[in-house]
């Protein structure tokens, strides 16, 4: 496309953007408002769960996601949603290091992470050494067997001279008994995080606590009892806090700021502990070929930026489902910090590609594709589309985005951006999986082709573009997306009741 835009497609995509996508003036002061309250508040109630923990969140919440990417919607009659990470104390001497799970799993895997486990011998010569853990998807695992046979200390809820006087008959025993416990009661337990800190959020918003230890009579004798900042009980009452469960990460809470409901996400995380090897770094080098079959030219300078953001802030370990898993938020957030640095349009592009997910897709086949799936196309876009030219325009940037993205549903395979192995196309359904799930990838792939023939018709029905060709292809790929509706008419309306229902489950697919 020329830059004098003849067909006017540029400008049309901008109006588009700027009427119904990103809406500044009252909004954009509605939005900002919000989170400064929101975040405001919740370092409040981070401070109070510290002093109901003793000291388990020394530091202040991390705001993470699409706000703090800048890829957030502002969208009329709909409420922006903030997360954060709640940084959880760790101990600092463990030190855990990352390596692929080998082909046949650990012999005997736990469904929780150890945590104060140390190297008895050599810890203080080689500060890095720590037990060396595995990787399923993204979850963390420890061999249990492999606990045993090495020389560790093993600190849990029991003192520790009743460990040592337990050990005195089977050392070997003693060690792997004591771990197992640990996975069930210690206080790092990913269930018991999620547990006890939907408690201590409930403390700070209970109108009835002027302190979160008023009720401990050993805070009451002190003579200099510690301070936390107090939370007006007007704003307690617009707060509600949501049932937890156990299946997410996050403690869910529902800011009522009067013109609207905020949904807020609290996502408890261990940071600082995992390392990635050296190992990891040389694989993924190679990751592209396997799915990829472009340039890929830029693939080592782009890379590195990756490299460069994980070693920087590392990943987080977050709770779900039992387990303690690899997060990248503050990477993304980092790599994402200045990805419009060049003047491209990549973030309005990606909002666009959002809102046509959000307004057309979800509606007619249910929540399949995420706003994370759709964030993790912008970072593989930039690092195979390294150069300016690719994102000068709303346009061209659209297409970029959108071309990838029908790249990877008709391979029905989205890497994970840090995890190469982990396909993000993961999703079974209860019913006839082997059906329905290659079904929603090949009819969201028939609506990206008709998208990518021509972006402006299709986000502004009756735009005709001058050209005689485009019209034609899109056309063509209008009636292939019909016809392909209509042979699957049934399949479709099942396809969309079960997601509706959640009746799913996501399962983490790994190429080997």
């Amino acid at each position: 496309m020329s830059k004098a835009d003849p067909s006017g497609q540029e400008r049309i995509l901008q109006q588009f953007h700027a009427d119904r996508v990103f809406l500044s003036g009252n909004k954009e002061w509605l939005v900002q408002k919000n989170f400064f309250v929101v975040k405001s508040m919740v370092e409040k109630m981070v401070k109070w769960a510290y002093e109901s923990s003793s000291g388990l969140y020394p530091l202040d919440p991390i705001p993470v996601g699409s706000y703090k990417e800048g890829l957030h919607l502002q969208v009329e009659g709909t409420s922006n949603d903030f997360d954060f990470l709640i940084p959880v104390r760790y101990n600092s001497k463990l030190v855990l290091r990352s390596r692929c799970v080998p082909k046949e799993s650990p012999s005997s895997p736990t469904h929780k992470l150890p945590t104060y486990i140390f190297r008895h011998k050599g810890f203080r010569d080689d500060p890095d050494k720590g037990l060396p853990v595995f990787r399923q998807g993204t979850k963390v695992l420890v061999d249990v067997e492999d606990v045993a046979e090495t020389d560790v200390d093993i600190y849990c809820d029991k003192p520790k001279s009743q460990l040592e006087e337990e050990e005195e008959d089977d050392i070997e025993y003693g060690k792997l008994e004591m771990c197992q416990e640990s996975l069930g009661w210690h206080n790092l337990d990913p269930e018991q995080i999620l547990k006890d800190f939907h408690q201590y959020v409930g403390i700070a918003l209970n109108p009835e606590y002027t302190h979160p230890r008023q009720n401990d009579p050993v805070f009451q004798r002190r003579l200099f009892p510690s301070r936390v900042p107090s939370i007006h009980n007007r704003m307690r009452e617009n707060i509600k806090l949501e049932m937890l469960d156990l299946s997410g990460p996050a403690i869910q809470l529902a800011f009522d700021e009067g013109n609207e409901i905020v949904p807020v996400k609290l996502v408890p995380a261990i940071r600082g502990v995992m390392k990635f090897s050296n190992e990891w770094i040389r694989e993924d080098l190679n990751h592209l070929s396997d799915w990829w079959d472009g340039d890929l030219s830029n693939e080592k300078k782009s890379f590195f930026r990756k490299v460069e953001a994980v070693m920087e802030v590392g990943p987080e370990l977050i709770p779900k489902e039992g387990f303690w898993r690899l997060s990248f938020s503050c990477a993304e957030a980092m790599i994402l910090e200045e990805v419009d640095a060049d003047g491209g349009q990549r973030r309005a592009a990606l909002r666009l590609l959002k809102f046509v997910n959000k307004t057309r897709w979800t509606p007619e086949y249910g929540k399949i594709l995420t706003s994370y799936h759709l964030k993790t196309i912008l970072l593989w876009c930039c690092e195979i589309y390294y150069h300016k030219e690719h994102w000068e325009t709303l346009l061209s940037s659209l297409e970029t985005l959108v071309g990838l993205l029908k790249h990877t549903l008709a391979k029905k395979n989205l890497p994970h951006y840090f995890l190469q192995s982990l396909n993000l196309f993961n999703k079974h359904y209860k019913i006839s999986n082997s059906t329905y799930w290659p079904l929603a990838l090949e009819v969201l792939c028939y609506e990206v082709s008709a998208m990518l023939a021509d972006a402006t018709a299709y986000l502004v029905p009756g735009h005709e573009s001058p050209d005689c060709l485009v019209n034609k292809d899109r056309e063509e790929k209008a009636a292939a997306l019909q016809e392909f509706k209509e042979r699957h008419q049934e399949e479709l309306k099942e396809l969309k009741r079960m997601e509706d229902e959640c009746m799913y489950e996501e399962v983490e697919i790994t190429e080997e």
